[in-house]
């Protein structure tokens, strides 16, 4: 695998798609399980509000839905796929000035929501396009599903800015239409065409020049600042180092080895203490500071004894739990 692809595979994406997902697709808890076998990740991370998974998780959790559900699964999943699932992303993208400025910030920042796939802006003698493709190995029926739901997103979102000139664009896909296509094309506005050149969206030139209904120039520029701030974690690992955080979290009252945390970031032990080291940090203390949060929460709410906030947290007993808060928050900060 080339390092790059390798790389992608590592990043940390945000849960909610695979939540999202897991509760569409998965309605008992042996469902779930099964969903998520291969993924790394326990429902439980799921749980978690802000928790973050690498992409590689979110692959293999695609990958199983797919086998499951054929590759038009997307189709029963209509709503995550909705704008609202896309943050700043779609912010953004509503409140640029112009159709074409929307354009551009989709793929400039695509892969910052979705860092599955790449986009490229390309613009021709008729239309600006958003080339899209893998940015991890994905097998043909597996990319064809993503494809599918990258593609019900995107027209979620230029549906609402182009209004009734959405049927003027068009979304293309480089295969054959897919046994059932009657199902999918129910779910476009636009044009679709099939047997394409690559995986495309194309927005005539002239709809470009279009002002956007949302136009907001003050909410666009809060919008692009929360979007590059997502940028700049991811070049210089502190993304990692909050991943890591998410799983110990996830993972309490069982407290999580460094090993287990490589494995389930993707990496090698070694590997990920370096890493964490380029971010400023190391394992221990972003346990250590897990457990502090956690336990400050707890001692603050007052409804649970000293027994059972240390089996909360992973304590062989209450002795312990007391003699962390008291390194913690000073002798005051342990109930009697």
């Amino acid at each position: 695998m080339q390092g790059s692809e390798a790389d992608a595979l590592r990043v940390p994406v945000s849960a909610s798609y695979a939540r999202a997902l897991v509760r569409a697709f998965g309605k008992t808890r042996g469902e779930r399980n099964e969903l998520l076998r291969g993924t790394g990740v326990e429902q439980e991370l799921l749980d978690q509000p802000g928790a973050h998974m690498p992409v590689s998780a979110l692959v293999m959790l695609a990958a199983n839905i797919t086998r499951a559900h054929g590759e038009l699964w997307p189709l029963s999943a209509a709503a995550v796929w909705s704008t609202s699932l896309q943050g700043a992303l779609d912010v953004a993208t509503r409140t640029a000035p112009t159709i074409a400025d929307a354009l551009n910030i989709g793929a400039r920042f695509g892969s910052t929501r979705a860092p599955f796939i790449r986009n490229r802006l390309r613009k021709t003698v008729r239309s600006i396009q958003i080339e899209i493709a893998p940015a991890v190995p994905m097998e043909g029926a597996l990319w064809r599903a993503v494809a599918l739901a990258v593609s019900l997103n995107i027209h979620a979102a230029y549906e609402q800015l182009l209004e009734d000139a959405i049927g003027e664009a068009t979304l293309k896909f480089p295969w054959q239409p897919p046994a059932g296509a009657e199902r999918l094309m129910q779910h476009y506005s636009c044009a679709v065409k099939f047997n394409a050149a690559a995986f495309i969206f194309d927005v005539p030139n002239k709809l470009c020049a279009r002002p956007s209904p949302f136009a907001d120039p003050e909410l666009h520029a809060k919008a692009i600042e929360a979007l590059e701030a997502v940028e700049r974690p991811r070049s210089d690992t502190a993304a990692l180092a909050r991943m890591v955080e998410s799983l110990i979290a996830a993972r309490l009252p069982h407290r999580l080895a460094e090993e287990e945390a490589a494995r389930l970031v993707g990496t090698s032990r070694r590997t990920l203490v370096r890493r964490l080291a380029e971010a400023g940090c190391a394992f221990r203390p972003l346990l250590d500071g897990v457990l502090r949060e956690r336990a400050r929460t707890m001692l603050a709410e007052g409804t649970q004894s000293r027994d059972e906030m240390a089996a909360a947290l992973g304590y062989t007993d209450a002795t312990s739990f007391s003699r962390a808060c008291r390194r913690w928050f000073g002798a005051k900060g342990v109930r009697a």
